[in-house]
Parts: C-alpha cells; structure tokens; sequence
C-alpha cells in the first residue's frame, strides 16, 4: 500500500487528515490524536511513516526511542511508536511541527546577513539545546540550518534530526565521520566527535547568519577538510562591521580548532 492512501484514514487511534511533507526515509501526515496519546485528545499531531518499513526499521526505532528520553523545549517530542495490523506498519507520533527550517529562512535572506535580533534569538535557543546535550553527553553530530524549523507564529527553532546522534559514547564504528561536511570541525573529519564538535557546528550556522557565508567553503570535498583544519575563517567584522563586538568573538570562539577552547556557553543573552 501506498502512503498517500492513508489520507483520510484512521491509522490506529489517530485521523490522518494531510500530507506535511515527503522525504527520502520517510512521509509525514497531520492528523487528530483521537485519544490523547499526546496527552491531549484532538490534538493535531505529525505521524512519521518511513517509506521503507523492513530497510529501515533498527535505524528509524533507535532514533524514536532516543527521542522518547529526551526532555527540551527545542528539541522534537515523540509521543508514541505505533504499530498498525491492518496496513502492517510501524510510525511514529510525533509533536507537530509547521513553519520553515533555518535553511530556508538564511537562503531568502540572499547571501545577506540576517538581522542581529533575530540571529541573538535563534542561537541563543541552538546554545541552550547544545547546553542540555552537553549535561547528557550526546554528540549530534549535524547540527546544520537544515535540521531547525522556525514555528510560524512564535519563532521558536525545534531540532528535527536525530539520525547521527551519539547518546552515552554509543557510536557506530561504520559512521564515526557521519555529518554534513561543511559543519564538521577537524576531531569529527578524523572520526572524534564530542559534545564541543556541535558547538563549532552552531559557529558556522552563526556565522552564515551575521555574514551570508559559509566559514569554509569549496567544491572540492579535500580542499574543504583541508580549509577546515588548518585555515581560520575570514573575519567576520571584515564581512559585516556592524556585528556587535560579543557576538563576534562568540562565533569565533565556536570555531577553535582546538575543542577544549570552544565557547562554553557563558554569555547571558537575556540581557540583549
């Protein structure tokens, strides 16, 4: 059976009522929680379906069930693994989540910087996530734009992807360099990641939003590790001299190549 024929269905005790989305692992609908599973009946909530049930099941339930732990306001809540009899199928309840990711938002801007109130708004919520990964000692391992949506009424960012995740120094071997290159400081490219490696990721993402630009940036996947160990990113008050000086030297402070001197997390940003 299709997905697109659980549209107006009823998949265990949930109504599915549309599509949000379509990816490669899987299809996202919006439905009613019929019985409050959520913890509140009638609740729109978002039913993942991965698109291959047997290929990715380990993969799919690890991730689910990782989430199920964790407890943020800006991290994606999973509510329920489901299993339906009739369709043969297992899916996810999850928090509902409808607005655009930060990739979206940084590309519109047009290579341009993005304003700094709401850049101090969307890393200081990127910051306090890394700070409760940092206390449970999960890697991310792909923090990127990508894997933040924006709600379109409050502006609050949610981490969606949890793929690569290391939760307790569980890695596996096979996928020790996983991630988007671009956001990879030197100890991830050498198969190293800890908790300070999202932290440089979360520089990068800062830095495209107070310049436009990527940190390091080739076409050239051995130019660009190359760049990223042994080269430091232009200045960024050279790109855009109206940065304030904190945010400056915080986003630099990201971007060490040395892990054990990465920002810890020590400015106030409800003082801004």
């Amino acid at each position: 059976m299709q997905p697109k024929s659980y549209l107006n269905q009823k998949l265990n005790e949930f109504g599915v009522k549309y599509q949000l989305g379509k990816g490669a692992y899987a299809v996202v609908y919006a439905a009613d929680d019929l019985e409050g599973i959520s913890g509140e009946r009638n609740k729109l909530v978002a039913l993942k379906i991965p698109t291959d049930q047997k290929k990715s099941y380990k993969k799919q339930m690890a991730e689910a069930e990782f989430l199920m732990e964790l407890d943020h306001p800006n991290v994606v809540k999973v509510y329920s693994i489901e299993f339906n009899r009739l369709h043969n199928i297992f899916f996810f309840v999850m928090e509902i989540l409808e607005g655009k990711d930060l990739e979206e938002i940084i590309d519109l801007a047009g290579f341009q910087p993005l304003p700094i109130r709401n850049t101090e708004r969307m890393i200081s919520q990127i910051f306090d996530v890394l700070k409760y990964f940092r206390e449970k000692n999960i890697v991310h391992r792909d923090i990127k734009p990508a894997n933040f949506i924006i709600d379109n009424f409050t502006g609050q960012l949610t981490l969606t992807d949890f793929g690569f995740a290391n939760y307790q120094n569980k890695l596996d071997p096979k996928s020790l360099r996983a991630g988007t290159l671009y956001y990879m400081p030197p100890e991830q490219l050498d198969g190293k990641p800890e908790p300070a490696s999202d932290v440089w990721a979360a520089g990068v993402i800062l830095y495209r939003m107070l310049t436009g630009r990527l940190a390091f940036n080739s076409t050239d996947e051995s130019e660009l590790m190359r760049m990223i160990r042994e080269d430091d990113p232009q200045p960024i008050k050279e790109l855009n001299p109206n940065i304030p000086d904190y945010l400056a030297e915080i986003c630099h402070a990201c971007m060490t190549k040395d892990p054990n001197e990465r920002y810890a997390f020590s400015y106030d940003f409800s003082k801004v």
